[in-house]
């Protein structure tokens, strides 16, 4: 989750330059909203697969590879990181 704080100089004073926290990394806030806005847009035809499933239905979903060049190309190689919180079957 991110948060936004006001900078701090090394004599602990703040600025009015707004820094956005993702993880351990610190974005400007231009930064910041370039990310939101590259996240917010939608997926093409050419990232969706799709395969048959149980009882005859065709599913859509997203290749692994695919997902991780997306985030390497927004968030550099290594400045992300990805867990499994929930699964159900």
């Amino acid at each position: 989750m991110s948060k936004v704080e006001m900078a701090k100089d090394g004599n602990g004073n703040t600025s009015d330059t707004p820094n956005t926290w993702f993880g351990q990394c610190q974005y400007t806030a231009d930064e910041y909203q370039a990310v939101q806005a590259a996240l917010r847009q939608r997926l093409g035809p050419e990232y969706i697969s799709s395969r048959q499933a149980g009882g005859g239905q065709k599913v859509c979903y997203i290749e692994g590879h695919r997902v991780i060049s997306l985030a390497n190309e927004m968030f550099g190689y290594n400045g992300w990181a990805h867990s499994v919180t929930q699964q159900n079957v």
